[in-house]
């Protein structure tokens, strides 16, 4: 089962935070070919969505959740992780799909987190 920790700001409401998201973006690194990588982003979103499935998460929602994600498992690779599918995941069947809906949000998130000049308002405060 998927344990569930509250990340919160201040008195804002919760977010959820999947255990098993965090550790599929951490052992992302560890894998060695394009598809096994592709795996894990697609377990990284399964499992944030599983967890936003009882709020009925929007779009947006799940780009906010994926980028706590992001901040909480702390990957130090993780730009140069996307930079490497964007580079070798040329098959269209891989890209096809849940892989090509799990890198371009992936992507998204990154992007976000990069250009964002404050974390903590953009990412776990509510709008």
């Amino acid at each position: 089962g998927d344990r569930i920790l509250n990340a919160q700001c201040n008195s804002s409401s919760a977010e959820f935070i999947s255990e098993e998201a965090i550790h599929a973006l951490r052992i992302l690194p560890e894998q060695h070919s394009v598809s096994e990588k592709l795996s894990c982003c697609v377990k990284i979103l399964e499992s944030i969505s599983n967890v936003g499935e009882a709020q009925n998460m929007s779009a947006d929602s799940l780009l906010k959740m994926v980028c706590q994600h992001i901040v909480i498992a702390n990957v130090k690779s993780l730009n140069a992780e996307c930079l490497f599918l964007e580079e070798f995941a040329r098959d269209e069947q891989l890209l096809r799909g849940r892989e090509g809906y799990a890198l371009v949000t992936m992507q998204a998130s990154l992007h976000y987190l990069n250009v964002s000049s404050n974390l903590m308002d953009d990412v776990f405060c509510e709008d």
